[in-house]
């Protein structure tokens, strides 16, 4: 994609990911456009305080080329981006939890020739509305077995389903979406978005993380609380292929100013006990993806059908369904069927439901 088609928001996001580092970005002073020149000093300044060490007002001036006043400003504008920049006199600032920098080339390194190799375009933007729109607003297909994939530090309109808000803040959590194209044939064997949960809890799995489970349709819990989402958006005509957009959310050290936010109970990576470095968490789910995507399109549900019901939480239990409507659904969970639908019990009448019609809600 040509740097100057984007617009300010997205080439500065692009400019400070190391993918493309165009020669109208090199310096802060430079910048011709005001807002795009408090965006790069922005998250220059971020980077510069990502190790949790403090820095002087002054250090970080000269480093970035602006006042000490310009650097004061940046840092209270920080605190809308959900960082928790502390200050101290005579010591200077630092973020009261530091963070590893999401960054293309360590995640590329970290990914198996064979699947980098699959991956058309990935990058890593500083902010944007969402990872998934962003893919949307991109080229329609790619070729097919390839696909587009995009990791970001912080979301200003992260969705998650049924149209809930995703709270996504700077550099806390891994906010991930890969496009790739499904032939009708697999995607209408249903299952498609049971299958994106077992490989994320793969991931999650690779990365030492235990004691997790999945709640019908995909999202994984971590001792009965959620740690990570997904929502599939699904595009094409009816004869297919289709473009599907996986959309990821994964918990990874939530500040409690964010986490007031979040209206269910909920789970992040540091309650777990495994210190999880970003990078290799999204090698280690894309990884997961394309291997688990291929399968799925030579085998269908049916290959992951022992291993969703290993993970199965719901199965056996009371639960309550909700339909958009609002109508509600009690039963006992009888697992799923053959294409994805959750099995319902309601008084020895099994019922199926699938997952763009209901959420679940035990009781």
């Amino acid at each position: 994609m040509d740097v100057t088609r984007l617009g300010p928001r997205e080439l500065a996001c692009r400019a400070l990911c190391g993918r493309e580092k165009p020669k109208e970005l090199s310096s802060i002073a430079e910048q011709p456009c005001a807002k795009l020149r408090r965006m790069v000093l922005r998250y220059r300044l971020v980077e510069l305080l990502a190790d949790g060490k403090f820095r002087s007002g002054e250090w970080l001036g000269r480093e970035l080329g602006v006042s000490r006043a310009a650097i004061w400003k940046q840092v209270r504008a920080l605190a809308g981006l959900g960082l928790d920049v502390q200050a101290v006199r005579g010591q200077g600032y630092r973020l009261a939890a530091p963070f590893q920098p999401l960054r293309v080339a360590r995640i590329q390194t970290l990914l198996p020739a064979p699947v980098a190799a699959r991956l058309s375009c990935l990058e890593v933007l500083q902010e944007i509305d969402s990872t998934s729109d962003y893919l949307k607003r991109g080229a329609p297909f790619g070729a097919a077995g390839h696909g587009r994939a995009c990791v970001a530090e912080w979301q200003s309109a992260g969705r998650g389903r049924r149209g809930r808000r995703w709270v996504s803040p700077y550099g806390s959590s891994l906010y991930l979406s890969l496009a790739w194209q499904v032939s009708s044939a697999a995607l209408q064997s249903g299952g498609l978005s049971l299958v994106v949960a077992l490989a994320v809890l793969r991931a999650l799995q690779g990365c030492g993380v235990a004691d997790m489970g999945l709640k019908w349709p995909n999202d994984i819990l971590y001792q009965g609380r959620k740690l990570a989402g997904i929502l599939l958006d699904v595009s094409g005509e009816s004869t297919g292929p289709f473009l599907v957009v996986v959309g990821i959310g994964v918990n990874c050290r939530l500040p409690a100013s964010a986490a007031r936010d979040i209206d269910q109970p909920w789970a992040d990576l540091s309650q777990s006990g495994v210190s999880v470095d970003r990078n290799r968490l999204a090698a280690l789910i894309l990884e997961a993806l394309v291997q688990t995507l291929d399968t799925f399109t030579r085998e269908g549900l049916g290959a992951f059908s022992a291993e969703w019901e290993r993970f199965d939480l719901i199965a056996g239990r009371a639960v309550e369904l909700t339909h958009d409507n609002d109508n509600r659904i009690a039963g006992i969970a009888r697992g799923i069927d053959s294409r994805g639908a959750l099995l319902i019990d309601q008084d020895g009448d099994t019922k199926s439901f699938h997952a763009g019609e209901v959420s679940v809600r035990l009781i």
